[in-house]
């Protein structure tokens, strides 16, 4: 696109959805990093804008950064078309999911191939953060800048709150002196040293398209101070008329839910305090508080439960997999070893990934169990382990069939492929959470480069570049091509030919 480049450089550092270099990890890295000593959060919703938005609002945000007469009537254009959601649209993605919901085997030529059966599943785990894109009329893919572009104002509304509610207390533990001053070890962001009764206000915020995240150091009064400041705010600029359940005032000690990763803290104690007394705790009072970033597991229970993997909510009971019922079973292993390294990598950095995708694994591998007793007429799950070991590897075949040839000899003949063993069956293949210190203010590399584009295009710093080159004796390359110009034109093409 070509009107992106113009905002990436200029959005808010705060923003990680929709946009090139930034992503969901992003932003729960930077929570790690960034939220640790925070009291209170506020949980932002104002997902509406995503659904829809007046254009006289985006057009006006556009106007600040575009000044093409022909790119804003484009977009305008665009925006005030209607979407298609009704009438003829609606029509038509009925008959598509129908044409979806009906089997064929051959496809036609200009019909899509449709995505394979683990990338529809992890689609179905995306949380509601990350699952809703916005759409405007009929601008496409060009939704989710404009959608970026519209919430940048309330960046920038938040970012101007942080630096106003910021008042230090030399008495804290961290941010004594500055808003970006830190006292706690630096390789290990997460854990905060106790402090007095007195400590630093600070707030801090960040976002993930429709929803965000507020957290505040300081009683509880400021955040519902904030909160009213956020909604008539959305209700000027937006036209959202926000109520408190779409601001929820949550604090750290019950846990909030985020990206379907639970944000939540961990009172350090004095292990030398303790230790002598058999593992009693011998005193109260803490050292520290240490942020928690682990993965909901209630939440992977119930996307579970929706795709007919497992049934019951405390104790879940794992199902067959019947998407998977006319395919191999090397196919089977190989689509849902591809679902288990997506989960992995998705709980990369969630303190309990071990146990998040140790859960996975097992429902996938007891659903592919179960599915394999009904297809080869096998009696129970306990049978299959036995014929194809614990990570399913091993071939099968049905008992009744004894003249079928031997799997080795058909795979000698290349007539079947290769049955790979379903990953994580035990929980010492599972790799662990990523720890790597997240640095404080990161920028991806693409938006380094744009921000230095824009400092040239300000006449004031490519003027006093310009000076300090000619002072340091430097030729700029324009200058040298100049030159070569002023001499072709000046001695011809004899000058040329001699050279």
């Amino acid at each position: 696109m070509v009107v992106e480049p113009f905002f990436e450089a200029r959005f808010s550092s705060k923003s990680h959805g929709f946009r090139p270099g930034r992503n969901p990890h992003t932003l729960i890295r930077t929570v790690r990093s960034n939220f640790a000593g925070y009291l209170w959060f506020i949980k932002g919703d104002v997902s509406e804008v995503l659904d829809r938005v007046d254009v006289d609002v985006v057009m006006a945000c556009l106007q600040k950064v575009v000044k093409d007469s022909k790119v804003l009537g484009l977009i305008e254009s665009s925006l005030r078309m209607k979407n298609g959601n009704d009438g003829l649209g609606a029509k038509r993605r009925i008959e598509r999911e129908k044409r979806m919901r009906t089997k064929k085997k051959i496809l036609n030529d200009d019909e899509p191939k449709p995505d394979p059966y683990w990338l529809r599943t992890f689609y179905s785990f995306a949380p509601k953060e990350a699952a809703k894109v916005p759409s405007y009329g009929y601008c496409g893919i060009l939704s989710p800048l404009l959608a970026n572009v519209c919430l940048d104002e309330l960046d920038r509304f938040m970012e101007t709150k942080i630096v106003e509610y910021f008042k230090p207390c030399k008495d804290d533990s961290i941010w004594k002196e500055s808003i970006e001053d830190g006292c706690h070890n630096p390789a290990w962001p997460e854990f905060v040293p106790s402090s007095g009764k007195e400590k630093t206000r600070k707030m801090d915020y960040i976002r993930h398209g429709g929803y965000f995240l507020i957290g505040i150091r300081g009683p509880r009064e400021d955040a519902v101070k904030t909160r009213k400041e956020v909604i008539e705010f959305c209700d000027r600029v937006f036209g959202l008329r926000l109520d408190n359940s779409k601001l929820e005032i949550e604090h750290i000690s019950r846990g909030i839910q985020f990206l379907d990763h639970i944000i939540c803290r961990r009172v350090i104690y004095p292990t030398l305090r303790y230790t002598g007394s058999g593992g009693s705790v011998v005193s109260k009072k803490g050292v520290g508080t240490l942020l928690s970033v682990s993965a909901s597991l209630e939440q992977c229970i119930r996307k579970f439960r929706r795709l007919a993997f497992v049934k019951g909510d405390k104790d879940p009971e794992p199902l067959p997999c019947n998407p998977m019922l006319y395919s191999s079973q090397s196919h089977s292993n190989s689509q849902m070893n591809k679902f288990l390294e997506t989960m992995a990598d998705w709980y990369k950095y969630a303190d309990n990934r071990k146990k998040a995708v140790g859960f996975c694994a097992y429902v996938i591998r007891s659903s592919l169990a179960k599915l394999y007793a009904a297809r080869y007429r096998l009696k129970s799950r306990a049978k299959v382990y036995s014929i194809a070991t614990r990570d399913l590897s091993r071939p099968l075949s049905e008992s009744s069939n004894n003249s079928a040839p031997e799997y080795s000899d058909l795979l000698r003949m290349g007539l079947v492929d290769a049955i790979d063993g379903v990953q994580f069956s035990r929980m010492s293949l599972i790799p662990s959470c990523d720890y790597t210190p997240f640095p404080r203010n990161w920028i991806p590399n693409h938006e380094q480069v744009l921000q230095e584009y824009i400092k040239l295009q300000d006449p004031k710093f490519f003027c006093e570049l310009h000076r300090s080159i000619k002072r340091k004796g430097l030729t700029l390359p324009q200058d040298e091509i100049s030159e070569v110009v002023w001499d072709f034109k000046t001695l011809g093409a004899w000058r040329s030919k001699c050279e």
